[in-house]
């Protein structure tokens, strides 16, 4: 909730704009009244003002000073102006200023309450802002400062099977490194796998946020402080829990629940989508195999996210499915039936979600998929690579076929760029056709690149470009040559004089029309008319 002060020596006006508006529903909990600058000035002292509503002309100084004063002490408070004055300077001054908007009384209250309304949501979007990256700023400090550890060394050894996995050796390597564990300790592995961002994160923002999701599982689940626990990160957006048996005095059940707040905060908290597989104690030279039966689990997990698993309450062996109608799909494609295709795609996914499908499945579809827009845009003459340059990249793959949900999502944007692009080229196309039409119904009248242009509804610089683009020959020279081919044919076909031929075209200078024609048709027109007449 928000506070807002209004500043106004009318005593009437103040308290109509108080009393005249639910502030509450715009999202403002208290609303304070000043009536000149030193009051409003104590109030700021005072209160925590989000938004201020001011007038200009006060007896105790105006407004816009005012508002020097708010920007240099709480540069975060939003700020509008409501006066009675029209004047250009002051406006000018107070956008300057930083005022978010200038209006003048009387108001409607309707008007003041969109003006206030946008306030507050550029305010919730600047504290959103500030938030995050401050977050940021916290775990880039923390993760700078990290050093790589002698015990996540040693975790990272046994997942990646980099040492013998026979207990002497693993107890060898332990008294070296000085790690504190006991030879037949076990461990509970729990696999945290990022499943997507709800914001967009450059690379090196992941790899901060990465470390913060490291942290706050630590002191979530007490590792930080529980002598042998480790929080190890294998692979991008894929990061290990080890929990020692013997410290864990929870149940299994609760250890669950845990890890189902934990997914939901770093959901609030840190913008992205979690999913947790938790294992069984095991043994460290057993470690690796565990490790890798969790990392199945995920790949096999395409349809949900946030949520906690058990180990093998995933199953590898896929569910029966019916395939798609691909067939009608490619069809629909075809014709540039966007909303039918889509309908039917989103409820083949929803299929797959309540057939749990595995990574196989959703992998086959997306390369009959990738297939059936490929055939269509190959039918009307388009390139595929040069529409989908990132689209179909191995790492784009790799990233859609991740979750159902990302692959629909993909589907959606492919679909789409796939039929504007289509439509593009038909409408191009007819574009062309009626320009060619319109010449040949008009050729004996005086015709101008921009009366071709309005005739079609373009603008003569953009028709040239796509005349040129579909016939390889410029749309001046297609005029003339079609002239041409008209003088042509009346020279043959009738006595007309040759001086009255080339005004039907558009030469009043017969002696222009004379060489143009001789450029065309390496003839004069007297010339050509005796050799085809015979």
């Amino acid at each position: 909730m928000y506070g807002l002060l209004i500043v106004d020596d009318e005593v009437h006006a103040a308290h109509g704009i108080e009393s005249g508006i639910d502030w509450a529903a715009l999202g403002v909990s208290d609303v304070y009244v000043a009536y000149n600058i030193r009051q409003a000035k104590e109030m700021f002292s005072a209160r925590s003002i989000d938004l201020m509503i001011c007038d200009i002309e006060m007896p105790q100084g105006n407004g816009l000073e005012l508002l020097s004063w708010v920007k240099e002490h709480y540069e975060t408070t939003e700020c509008l102006f409501l006066t009675c004055h029209a004047d250009f300077e002051y406006a000018k001054q107070a956008l300057q200023l930083g005022s978010l908007d200038y209006l003048l009384k009387p108001v409607r209250y309707a008007d003041l309450e969109a003006v206030v309304s946008k306030a507050i949501r550029k305010i919730e979007t600047e504290r959103e802002a500030s938030k995050f990256t401050e977050t940021l700023k916290h775990y880039y400090q923390l993760w700078s400062e990290h050093q790589p550890l002698l015990v996540e060394r040693f975790w990272l050894d046994l997942i990646n099977q980099t040492v013998s996995s026979q207990p002497e050796h693993i107890g060898e390597m332990m008294r070296k490194r000085n790690i504190p564990y006991e030879a037949g300790a076990r461990f509970i592995p729990v696999l945290v796998s990022i499943c997507g961002w709800n914001k967009d994160l450059t690379g090196r923002d992941e790899k901060i946020m990465e470390y913060a999701l490291r942290n706050a599982a630590e002191h979530s689940l007490g590792l930080d402080g529980v002598k042998g626990g480790c929080v190890v990160q294998t692979a991008e957006r894929t990061i290990f829990l080890f929990m020692p048996e013997a410290h864990l005095s929870a149940s299994q059940n609760r250890l669950e629940e845990t890890l189902k707040e934990y997914v939901d905060s770093c959901n609030k908290y840190f913008y992205c989508d979690l999913s947790c597989y938790v294992g069984v104690p095991t043994p460290l030279a057993a470690i690796h195999e565990a490790v890798g039966a969790l990392l199945q689990m995920d790949l096999n997990n395409v349809t949900h996210s946030r949520k906690v698993y058990r180990l093998n309450e995933i199953s590898s062996i896929p569910k029966q499915l019916a395939a798609p109608d691909i067939g009608h799909w490619l069809e629909l494609l075809k014709q540039g039936e966007k909303a039918p295709l889509l309908a039917e795609m989103d409820g083949y996914f929803e299929r797959m979600r309540q057939a749990q499908c595995d990574a196989k499945q959703l992998t086959q579809l997306y390369h009959d998929f990738l297939q059936m827009v490929y055939h269509v845009l190959q039918l009307k003459g388009l390139q595929a690579h040069l529409i989908f340059a990132e689209d179909s990249s191995p790492r784009q793959a790799a990233h859609v076929t991740r979750s159902v949900s990302h692959f629909q999502e993909w589907v959606k944007r492919v679909v789409e760029t796939a039929i504007d692009s289509i439509r593009s080229v038909e409408e191009s196309h007819t574009v062309i056709d009626r320009v060619k039409r319109y010449i040949a119904e008009h050729i004996e009248k005086d015709l101008s690149r921009d009366d071709i242009a309005d005739y079609v509804f373009l603008s003569p610089d953009y028709l040239s470009r796509i005349f040129k683009k579909e016939t390889g020959m410029s749309l001046s020279d297609y005029l003339i040559e079609e002239k041409f081919k008209f003088a042509q044919q009346i020279l043959v076909q009738s006595d007309k004089p040759i001086s009255e031929i080339a005004a039907s075209i558009g030469y009043t200078n017969f002696s222009h029309f004379s060489k143009m024609f001789k450029r065309v048709t390496d003839m004069n027109p007297l010339e050509f008319r005796k050799k085809h007449r015979r």
